[in-house]
């Protein structure tokens, strides 16, 4: 057994040994006195780390088969390959996926409001 860098003071052996001796019942009372001797709950993973690492490389899997990565020649935005667009100028990009991603007002649901609802204070009320 490795060598401790400090020794323990006697009168600390001394209350260990005093303690070992007690019955379970007068530990108990002891631990009521002092609470300062009673451990933290243990702490653990409810998971095991090589099953996390599994399972998070199980559902990256399933996800590049629904969605897999887009390839330089698949069809991508405005009529474009991937790799045509990327080859544009950074405002000819722009452009065109303002373009594609632009929203209509017929784009957002519509949901009926009481009169009395609360509003932001940046947003001003109807009559």
């Amino acid at each position: 057994m490795a060598q401790r860098a400090t020794q323990i003071p006697h009168r600390v052996v001394q209350v260990a040994r005093f303690i070992r001796g007690l019955s379970s019942e007068e530990r108990e009372q002891l631990k009521a006195l002092v609470p300062e001797l009673q451990r933290p709950p243990e702490m653990r993973l409810l998971i095991d780390r090589a099953e996390l690492r599994d399972y998070i490389q199980q559902e990256l899997s399933k996800a590049r088969e629904k969605y897999p990565p887009l390839a330089e020649d698949d069809l991508f935005l405005g009529g474009l390959t991937v790799k045509e667009y990327f080859a544009l100028p950074d405002e000819e990009r722009e452009r065109i996926w303002n373009e594609e991603h632009v929203m209509g007002i017929e784009d957002f649901e519509e949901y009926d409001v009481k009169p009395d609802a609360y509003t932001s204070a940046r947003q001003k009320r109807r009559p």
